[in-house]
């Protein structure tokens, strides 16, 4: 035990700049670079008059909605000026199972207000937390975790939940972004003239390899993705030995691809070695599987446990799985029945008829 603490307590500076590096390191995408510019376009364009122009960012658990989101916020960081901090880009998240009232107490409280609540209704909470945003100089609202404002079963909390957002925008007269599930926007279902708000509406898909052109999208992802890596011999991430075992571990789920990449290179850096390689990869692949939470299931018809370990066997013998098809809301869903179907998955698929084709 002692020999595992050192290890991190040991951390040399060159080590950790370049864990960091590999942690923090963000590959963009045209289809990232596009929601960001809508993003800033609601943003400026609102600022002009009319209604705020809002914005829906939809994805898979973990398809990278968080990290878009930080990614905007690095670059138009808070202002600190004499009197105050301008908080131009206002980022939170709805709390879990929340209802309006509580996300408005969620919101204030991360802008700062220190008073107390008690005794305040949700539209009067949220006309507080109007006011706070002006004199913040917030421009735009980017709120995460959209879906758990519209986990339910009753249609009436969606139309509060649908109500309160007009109120919000009406008040702050502010642009808002709401990044989602895909069955997040069922709450426009409720009420025409929010959807009307909410006209621009995006996707994050996750990556996929039956299609030559997805297949070679993911391939440049991960050439980025490796030029980038703080090691003197590239591994090759997009290379045939190792982006068809990617996307076997990952389904081609962001988080899953970057958090087995981040733990790889980890182990790669505290050996000292100057390559990421198989071995690397291995450790990486036991050590997630060591530490899944139910959170990393991205296939419903799949156990975590029975996640197979594509680093230790040939090419040959693996099969994998793509999203078929997304999460989405059933409208006829019976009493105790969960109105959220999760996404779909292909059938497992043998990796060398992909091969063949490529």
């Amino acid at each position: 035990m002692n020999a595992l603490y050192d290890r991190y307590d040991n951390i040399t500076d060159e080590q950790d700049k370049k864990i960091l590096q590999v942690r923090n390191c963000y590959i963009s995408s045209p289809n990232l670079d596009r929601i960001l510019a809508d993003i800033h376009r609601c943003r400026r364009i609102s600022e002009r008059g009319g209604y705020p122009e809002c914005m829906l960012v939809l994805g898979e658990p973990s398809a990278g909605k968080t990290t878009l989101r930080k990614e905007y916020l690095r670059l138009n960081p808070t202002r600190e000026e004499l009197e105050r901090s301008v908080v131009s880009v206002f980022s939170s998240d709805f709390p879990d199972r929340t209802v309006p009232k509580q996300a408005a107490i969620c919101f204030l409280e991360d802008l700062g207000h220190e008073l107390s609540s008690k005794g305040l209704s949700a539209p009067q909470l949220t006309k507080i937390l109007a006011n706070l945003m002006r004199q913040c100089g917030v421009e735009i609202s980017l709120l995460d975790e959209f879906q758990h404002l519209i986990e339910t079963k009753s249609f009436t909390v969606l139309e509060d939940a649908a109500k309160w957002l007009k109120i919000l925008i009406n008040t702050s007269g502010l642009p808002v972004v709401l990044f989602g599930m895909p069955y997040s926007k069922i709450i426009l279902d409720c009420d025409d003239a929010l959807a009307g708000r909410f006209m621009i509406q995006r996707r994050i898909e996750p990556f996929r390899i039956i299609d030559k052109e997805q297949r070679k999208d993911f391939r440049t992802f991960l050439k980025v993705f490796n030029d980038s890596l703080p090691f003197s011999k590239k591994p090759g991430l997009h290379e045939v030995e190792l982006y068809p075992r990617l996307f076997t571990f990952s389904k081609g789920n962001m988080r899953r691809l970057r958090v087995l990449i981040n733990y790889a290179a980890e182990e790669a850096i505290l050996n000292n070695d100057d390559e990421l390689n198989m071995e690397h990869f291995i450790a990486g692949y036991h050590y997630y599987m060591d530490h899944i939470t139910k959170k990393d299931q991205v296939d419903a018809d799949e156990k975590l446990e029975a996640q197979p370990n594509p680093f230790d066997v040939s090419i040959d013998e693996l099969e994998f799985k793509q999203m078929q098809s997304a999460s989405c809301w059933k409208m006829d869903a019976r009493k105790g029945e969960s109105r959220i179907i999760p996404a779909k998955y292909t059938r497992l698929i043998p990796l060398r008829s992909l091969l063949k084709r490529r």
